[in-house]
């Protein structure tokens, strides 16, 4: 998990478990809806969540820079 969380996980896909365990934390399901949801559905609701993770690192890295620049501006 470590090497997943910190970008060094180089071993391909990281693994069913890892997916089961972000699903099941993010959307506050548990094992038997876990186990219940069509696994499209499961597929698609990564995906969501892995845009929707990109989307919130870009506005906060775009934030960082404009706080940066105003620091500099004085």
């Amino acid at each position: 998990m470590e090497s997943i969380l910190d970008g060094t996980w180089g071993s391909g896909n990281p693994p069913a478990e890892w997916a089961d365990f972000i699903l099941m934390h993010r959307m506050r399901w548990t094992w038997d809806e876990l186990q219940t949801t069509p696994v499209y559905v499961r597929r698609y609701t990564l995906d969501f969540l892995g845009l929707i993770a990109e989307q919130e690192q870009e506005q906060n890295d775009r934030a960082q820079r404009e706080a940066n620049r105003a620091q500099r501006m004085g």
